[in-house]
């Protein structure tokens, strides 16, 4: 309940891809409309698409929105907590932890269905566990629905689960496999395996030729600072602070040999590591592959260990420091997110004054797709949601999503990126580039400018003042011929 404060406590959380999420949840509630068509597929990438349109049913759509983040941090601790209790042996404190890394900049940037899948791989592991005395055909169908539910709701949440069972059944199989017990150990890999075949259909049956991409890696140092991304909030000083004392906890309980790691669960936590070690940060078109997985192997690590504190009276006092720092985590976000509320309300009421059905381009430099206390850049699309507007940015990503453009919408959305438009509205930048662009942002009635920083985008002869907020403009387009200069 406390972890959920923010979440309702604001208008639209300042998630960077949320805005962009919720309108095409809309969409999908709504069956499509005359610009978006839906297109179900089995794609590794449908948590949220799943849940939410059947939730919307039955309630406000942002109320099922916001729930299906809840149902995040649900299924992420109570999976921690239950593999814990399974590899230790007992139910502990010490899995509370992994309230500390809810708010992870991985969940600020909006990464819902794998946060979502990951929570899954977390419970469906301890059920592994759980089952493993039970009737091999009763495991093999359980473990299938859980894989089947990882691989829906995230490709890289499945790899993550695929690795944790590998590293569970390591240790077992090595034993059968030094005394030679052949069939025991074809049995093992036949009842682990088994759960993956219909996964591995789907991805190489249905995985579209247009969602693979090129393999490309960033600087290695890189791999040591991304861990910090688990922490890594709205204030360095005291997200680092964070960061050194829950390390240092770590390491101090190792050093002292006071943190063991159960014996089922040490092989997974060292395969996922391993795997974080060599993972490209661009792999089958998705982008920070290996940015993903650091909140996976700390709440990883978390399951798998159990801390021997010297007496009560330390272990009291560390899990009081950890509430204490859990209540300040929680209260930065809350200042920083009703802030962010102020900002939007402001916002959304600019967009609520557009007409429906208006078609509705989006502006916006390169430089502002990065992490920001208030994201903007996708806040437009919402007018998809709010006035059933046609906007071009929408996730509909062939093999990601499972929306598409309609014709003629998808060649419109292709004539020109926000980047591009961003040189047309703001003149000056780039004019050779975008000579030909003010053709296609004709084709729109409104086109909002956001730039992460105040702005001051002159008037042109087709652009008129609609709406203005520091950060975010919208602009109607007069259909009198090509954008000129600005008027003097």
């Amino acid at each position: 309940m406390v972890m959920a404060v923010p979440l309702f406590s604001t208008v639209l959380p300042p998630l960077f891809d949320y805005p962009n999420h919720l309108a095409r949840m809309h969409v999908l509630s709504e069956g499509g409309n005359q610009f978006y068509a839906v297109h179900w597929e089995p794609l590794p990438n449908l948590a949220q698409d799943l849940i939410v349109p059947p939730l919307a049913q039955l309630m406000p759509l942002d109320i099922a929105s916001k729930l299906f983040l809840v149902a995040i941090f649900g299924l992420i601790t109570g999976g921690t907590i239950w593999l814990n209790r399974l590899g230790t042996g007992e139910w502990r404190m010490w899995p509370l932890l992994a309230f500390l890394l809810l708010y992870n900049r991985t969940f600020l940037w909006g990464f819902l269905n794998y946060l979502f899948g990951i929570g899954v791989a977390l419970a469906g592991a301890a059920l592994w566990l759980a089952l493993e005395r039970q009737r091999w055909w009763l495991r093999t169908l359980a473990s299938s629905l859980v894989a089947l539910a990882c691989y829906l709701s995230h490709i890289a949440a499945f790899g993550f689960y695929v690795l944790v069972i590998m590293g569970i059944e390591l240790s077992p199989a090595w034993d059968e496999l030094r005394i030679r017990r052949w069939p025991v150990l074809g049995r093992r890999i036949a009842i682990a395996g088994a759960q993956f075949a219909i996964p591995g259909v789907l991805f190489f049956g249905y995985w579209p030729p247009t969602a693979a991409g090129g393999i490309s890696y960033a600087a290695f140092w890189r791999k040591a600072d991304l861990l910090f991304s688990v922490f890594d909030n709205y204030d360095r000083a005291f997200d680092i602070i964070c960061l050194a004392l829950f390390l240092g906890l770590i390491v101090w309980l190792a050093a002292t040999r006071l943190l063991r790691l159960a014996p089922r669960l040490a092989g997974a936590v060292g395969l996922v590591f391993a795997a974080y070690l060599l993972l490209p940060s661009q792999i089958f078109g998705g982008s920070g592959a290996d940015h993903r997985l650091p909140v996976a192997i700390f709440l990883l690590l978390i399951a798998a260990s159990a801390a021997q504190f010297p007496n009560r009276r330390t272990a009291a006092a560390i899990g009081a420091a950890a509430a204490v720092l859990l209540f300040a985590r929680i209260a930065v976000i809350e200042h920083v997110w009703l802030r962010a509320d102020r900002v939007y309300s402001a916002e959304l009421a600019g967009i609520d004054m557009l007409p429906r059905g208006a078609r509705l381009a989006v502006a916006y430099p390169a430089s502002a797709v990065n992490f920001a206390p208030v994201p903007e850049v996708h806040l437009a699309v919402l007018a998809v949601a709010r006035r059933e507007a046609f906007v071009p940015t929408l996730f509909a990503y062939a093999g990601q999503q499972p929306i598409a453009l309609k014709p003629p919408y998808d060649m419109l959305a292709y004539a020109a990126t926000p980047q591009e438009l961003w040189g047309v509205v703001v003149p000056g930048r780039n004019a050779a580039k975008t000579a030909g662009l003010p053709k296609a942002l004709q084709q729109y009635d409104f086109v909002a400018v956001t730039g992460g920083e105040p702005l001051d985008v002159p008037t042109t002869r087709c652009l008129w003042p609609f709406f203005k907020q520091p950060t975010f403009e919208i602009f109607t387009v007069l259909h009198d011929g090509a954008c000129e200069s600005p008027v003097r």
